[in-house]
């Protein structure tokens, strides 16, 4: 077999050198526009005196630049501590596994590095959940930021605890895949640190068949109201969020 003449006349090692020069160039380019950016917010003329979107390289510096601030924080009050420091566990977590693998180990081990740091549980899960929304979302979209308008254990009828979630905003418009996987790393991580599974009392489960019937959006698949018993009764966390729709349902309004 010949070698194509014309790529035998490539030269090679210009080619790498000029790529290198252009890679060069645009991170220089990058670092003044973020110097000028700087000296320019801290005039405060802004709603913020620093540069709203951090710099970062990959995945796992994406991740970690996108929720320190404040749901890595120890005390996001204070801020006397330092944040948990991810990246670098992620992007080996990121080498190994698949993305999904890695985003729900990153979250059991964010869940178990705050708990162990605050002693707060549903602190805990919060932000175990956002990192591993963010890995899912590729830390590119607001669904771990304004996706989750609250994480909360509460209490089932007969006194055990539960998790309830709360999704709201985009997540709701267009994020199925996320939402469904946000509930997935929600279950594991209660379990992780001992929050019980929801156990849904009768008016609740009539509620949910009751709203499943009313909401006119277009929607995939509309589960009959068998199904839905099925999916509130088996659903080991609480699925919450704000309304959405002006109507009202005609019953069960106390729940």
């Amino acid at each position: 077999m010949t070698k194509n003449p014309k790529i035998a006349e490539m030269d090679i090692d210009r080619l790498e050198s000029e790529r290198s020069s252009y890679y060069e160039s645009l991170d220089e380019g990058i670092e003044q526009a973020y110097a000028i950016a700087s000296v320019a917010k801290k005039k405060g003329l802004d709603f913020s005196e620093s540069v709203e979107i951090p710099r970062a390289s990959d995945l796992a510096s994406r991740t970690e630049k996108l929720l320190e601030d404040p749901y890595l924080f120890i005390d996001p009050t204070k801020r006397s501590q330092a944040p948990l420091k991810i990246e670098s566990k992620l992007r080996g977590l990121l080498h190994k596994h698949d993305r999904e693998t890695a985003a729900i180990m990153i979250a059991i081990s964010v869940t178990k590095e705050m708990h162990a740091a605050t002693g707060d549980r549903r602190r805990a899960i919060d932000s175990g959940l956002r990192v591993g929304l963010a890995v899912l979302t590729e830390a590119v979209l607001v669904a771990p930021l304004d996706g989750i308008g609250d994480v909360r254990i509460m209490s089932n009828a007969d006194g055990s605890e539960f998790l309830s979630i709360d999704f709201c905003g985009p997540i709701r418009a267009a994020g199925g895949t996320a939402q469904a996987l946000g509930v997935l790393i929600g279950d594991i991580l209660r379990r992780e640190i001992g929050v019980g599974r929801y156990i849904p009392t009768i008016p609740e489960v009539e509620r949910v068949k009751e709203e499943f019937g009313l909401y006119r959006a277009n929607l995939q698949y509309k589960p009959p109201p068998e199904e839905t018993e099925t999916i509130v009764r088996e659903c080991p966390v609480m699925i919450n969020g704000e309304e959405t729709e002006r109507m009202e349902c005609a019953g069960y309004k106390e729940v």
